[in-house]
């Protein structure tokens, strides 16, 4: 069981990472081979026997089970789950979903191709869980794939003898609650947190009353407000994702509360920040998203902090209001960071390109966006109870995951949750043809030889995908592909309700998809035959992100179980990770380099470099907040952590 509490560092944290390192090596693959082997074969042996056989022999079986769920039972365990599965679903897992199942029974992240079948695996390594005893929870993307794998499987886990439910937005506590009491339950990070630290609010209120208390006590909690009924075992699908990418952006319980002083302090401030000029009164670090103001810019604000409302009229608080300004004015785009929906600024998830309906920038930071918008200003929210996904999946007692990249994470993955990285071999070959990387010097260059590339492919047969940032660049390449004559699906944050209908669709033959990363999960691609016989799915990639794992993700899309695919890399100088991590003066030199050639450019050596540093630099920036979380858990014995 790994302890919340621990982070190690320094000299300590080297040797903890040699000591993952050494789990990695030691985990036999060739072992857990045998080890799939041996519950394959049992599950082809075990065709002839009865349902009541099979039944007698679970109830016998699960006994020695619980509590380690190792050795010789476990695989046979194993074996007659895979017969059930055959009998219910109709599929036999194969050796490599097997080999995933019983490894995440170990309390691995596994690392196992898109298209391999994990969602089979999960559902194998859950009812493993599940006959253990203790709540399940299978941590998916978004609530639709939530609800799809819960009544997906729900014929499989009610024949293992267990229960399974869904926790999605929109739930009332009584659902929440009937669902949580199942023996597996499906929901995404965010509902499960949420539902965690509210649970929290409860118990410190019924702390605070001593009859209630008691009365909970008396009654086993029915009176309670809470709706969980524990953390135990985790089952992370797409874990770099759900651990690593999102884990640093806290939940936050808030409670709205009206502040007209704060709004007209906004719209203040951001008039005096439009008279500031970059260079002279401040300096602006985009990157960090990070203002400091000259001798020039403290003296103006100095003098015209008068126009604010009197309680914002300090100069700390004031140049406070006016650095927010500046950074929503430069740092955050619309349809980049934000859409404006229904006359209302709504966060845009840039890892997912999803909506975040319901969550806002604090520190005033929301308001100034919206008075940039010229949109009516919401109400600020007061954070009431907090925590981080880091340090929410530290607390379970079993903790596993999966995903199909995995590169690059397996020492953070290893520190910050105790969990090392196995990869487990893909079924059939992988069939992907990888296009050289194409560098243009700029967006329009690069909007140009795109279009060229799906015209070359997608007359030829292909279907093709194109996996861009942004919802802007969506729309800005949907207007020039029709312009050119090619008509295109949009996927994005503006119409995401048809996602799983656009994405399993967009195998079709001359099919043209353009989506953000949403794209990238949980939905197959069905790639008609006709498009397999021209070469499969052509996907490109319109932009480098600051983690390979994304662009992974993107390519992952195609070549999947063994069938053909290509996929390739279409960038410009212009793109948003060379501005922000690579220095103004090498922009000359690579200018230069960008007529150099398609086939071996330089340049993609450079991108691969300001790639590797910016995955760094975030890396340090979530090792240097949980520092901080368990610093502050530790100070502060009556946080709400």
């Amino acid at each position: 069981m790994r302890d919340a509490t621990k982070f190690y560092t320094g000299l300590d944290g080297a040797f903890y990472t040699m000591v993952g390192c050494y789990k990695r090596w030691s985990f036999s693959l060739t072992r857990l081979r045998k080890q799939a082997l041996i519950a394959h074969e049992y599950s082809l042996s075990s065709t002839e026997k009865t349902e009541q056989q099979l039944t007698a022999e679970i109830l016998t079986l699960r006994k020695p089970t619980r509590g380690a769920g190792t050795g010789d039972t476990e695989y046979l365990l194993m074996g007659i789950l895979c017969e059930i599965c055959h009998r219910i679903m109709g599929m036999r897992p194969y050796v490599e979903q097997i080999m995933g199942a019983l490894a995440m029974n170990q309390n691995v992240a596994i690392q196992m191709q898109t298209g391999e079948g994990k969602t089979i695996t999960a559902a194998l390594a859950a009812v493993m869980a599940g006959w253990r005893g203790g709540p399940c929870h299978v941590v998916t993307s978004n609530d639709y794939l939530a609800k799809r794998d819960a009544e997906l499987m729900a014929p499989l886990f009610t024949r293992c003898g267990l229960t399974v439910g869904a926790v999605i937005s929109g739930m009332v506590s009584p659902e929440r609650r009937a669902t949580y009491n199942k023996d597996v339950v499906y929901s995404t990070s965010k509902e499960l947190l949420a539902d965690f630290l509210r649970d929290r609010m409860a118990e410190h209120e019924e702390a605070s009353i001593s009859c209630d208390r008691i009365r909970a006590i008396l009654t086993n909690g029915a009176d309670s407000g809470k709706v969980m009924r524990g953390i135990h075992t985790a089952i992370i699908d797409e874990a770099d994702s759900v651990l690593v990418d999102e884990a640093t952006v806290p939940l936050i319980i808030a409670i709205p509360g009206g502040n007209p002083l704060l709004n007209d302090a906004v719209r203040s401030a951001f008039k005096l920040s439009e008279q500031l000029e970059s260079g002279k009164d401040y300096i602006l670090n985009e990157q960090a998203k990070y203002v400091t103001f000259t001798e020039s810019g403290n003296s103006f604000i100095e003098r015209m902090a008068i126009e604010l409302p009197a309680a914002w009229r300090h100069f700390d608080r004031s140049s406070y209001l006016v650095k927010q300004a500046i950074i929503a004015r430069f740092c955050y785009h619309r349809d980049v960071h934000y859409v404006v929906d229904k006359e209302k600024v709504v966060i845009v998830d840039e890892k997912t390109g999803r909506m975040m309906d319901g969550r806002s920038w604090n520190g005033g930071l929301h308001q100034a966006v919206e008075v940039k918008e010229n949109v009516e200003n919401s109400d600020p929210t007061h954070a009431h109870i907090k925590m981080s996904f880091q340090m929410f999946f530290r607390m379970y007692t079993n903790l596993s995951g999966m995903s199909g990249t995995l590169q690059n994470v397996e020492k953070e993955l290893w520190t910050v949750y105790n969990l090392p990285v196995v990869r487990i071999p893909t079924h059939a070959p992988k069939q992907l043809i990888s296009y050289p990387e194409i560098v243009c010097k700029t967006v329009d260059e690069k909007w140009n030889a795109i279009i060229d590339n799906v015209k070359l492919h997608s007359t030829g047969g292909k279907a093709v995908l194109i996996g861009v940032r942004s919802v802007k660049d969506s729309e800005q390449l949907y207007t020039r592909l029709l312009d050119s004559g090619f008509y295109a699906t949009v996927l994005n944050a503006l119409r995401h309700e048809e996602e799983a209908i656009i994405i399993s669709g967009a195998g079709r033959q001359a099919q043209i998809t353009i989506a953000t990363n949403m794209a990238g999960r949980g939905t197959d691609i069905r790639v008609e035959p006709e498009v397999l016989a021209a070469g499969g799915l052509h996907v490109i990639a319109t932009e480098r992100h600051e983690s390979r794992r994304v662009d992974m993700q993107l390519f992952g899309r195609t070549a999947r179980q063994g069938v053909p695919g290509s996929a390739q890399m279409i960038v410009s100088l212009e793109d948003e990770i060379i501005k922000l991590f690579s220095p103004r003066y090498l922009k000359p030199l690579l200018s230069f380099f960008a007529d150099y050639g398609q086939k071996m450019n330089p340049i993609v050596i450079w991108f691969q470099v300001v790639q590797y540093h910016a995955e760094k630099t975030i890396s340090r920036v979530r090792k240097k907040l949980l520092e901080q979380d368990l610093a502050l858990s530790k100070a502060l014995s009556f946080t709400k952590y």
